[in-house]
């Protein structure tokens, strides 16, 4: 293979993310509970991809820095909210799950300085504060994983093998990076049985990562994908499942690892595959 062909990169990349994960999670393993442990783990395939740029003389305008229209930006933003918040609100209007959680009301009183305002105000509030006012610090998380999964993966794969298949790939390696978390304990909710967790998230990850790639390749940027990660992780991880408490089985339906987001997000995949598959028909 050649030094700068797609296959190259892509085999290089894969190994030098399978090197910096397993420092990442060596390295995440000794800090327990801080936040910089997250901070190397996520940077772990952002790092992988650099690398690889430089050893393949990739460009780095490849990665797409480039700002694109605001609808793209905006659907990034809103389309975490579009397949959570009716899963959600599915949840609560059938028992699966209650809301709303008053520990999370009292931290968010605390957090928003809203000590007297009534529940309804400060549930909203709380909302904004999450997935705006704290967007560009969340970014700059999600962006230590986007540089490497559609930034630099997405693109390469898709000189390969086409974009159709770059989505679906793409999407599996990222569930399959997740696994040493998943499996020492340290991601993911506990209650339910390994296999269910691991379906449920597998296929949300896929999903969400075909919707994404078709974002990036669409766009031309990962500052929409890296909007949408963020929001996803705010909406769902900070917000959403704090805001609800357990009522039996709830486990089995919120989160990532539960099935409630699912139907929407495979729907989604199911839309982009058919645009993606027009994208291939008009390239060729």
């Amino acid at each position: 293979m050649k030094q700068q062909s797609p296959q190259w990169r892509v085999t290089i990349y894969l190994v030098l993310l399978l090197l910096a994960t397993i420092i990442a999670n060596l390295l995440a393993s000794r800090l327990a509970d801080s936040p910089l442990a997250a901070l190397i783990l996520m940077t772990s395939p952002a790092l992988a991809a650099l690398l690889t740029s430089l050893i393949t003389r990739r460009s780095m305008k490849d990665i797409g820095w480039r700002v694109t229209p605001l609808k793209w930006l905006g659907l990034g933003w809103i389309l975490p909210i579009f397949y959570a918040l009716p899963a959600y609100a599915l949840i609560w209007l059938t028992g699966l799950g209650g809301v709303p959680n008053l520990t999370f009301l009292e931290r968010a009183r605390f957090t928003l300085n809203m000590p007297d305002a009534p529940n309804n105000l400060l549930i909203i509030a709380a909302f904004f504060y999450i997935t705006l006012v704290n967007l560009i610090p969340s970014m700059l998380l999600s962006l230590g994983e986007e540089i490497g999964w559609r930034g630099f993966l997405v693109p390469e794969l898709t000189k390969w093998l086409g974009l159709r298949n770059a989505a679906w790939l793409s999407g599996v390696i990222w569930a399959a990076w997740h696994l040493p978390g998943i499996l020492s304990g340290d991601y993911g909710a506990q209650a339910m049985p390994l296999a269910y967790r691991l379906a449920c998230f597998a296929l949300m990850v896929i999903a969400s990562g075909m919707v994404m790639a078709w974002i990036r390749m669409k766009s031309g940027s990962i500052i929409p994908v890296a909007i949408m990660h963020a929001t996803h992780n705010g909406v769902i991880q900070t917000f959403l499942d704090r805001i609800t408490f357990d009522t039996g089985k709830t486990a089995y339906f919120t989160g990532e690892f539960g099935a409630a987001l699912l139907p929407i997000l495979l729907v989604m995949a199911w839309y982009v595959w058919n645009q993606m598959g027009k994208m291939e028909a008009q390239a060729a």
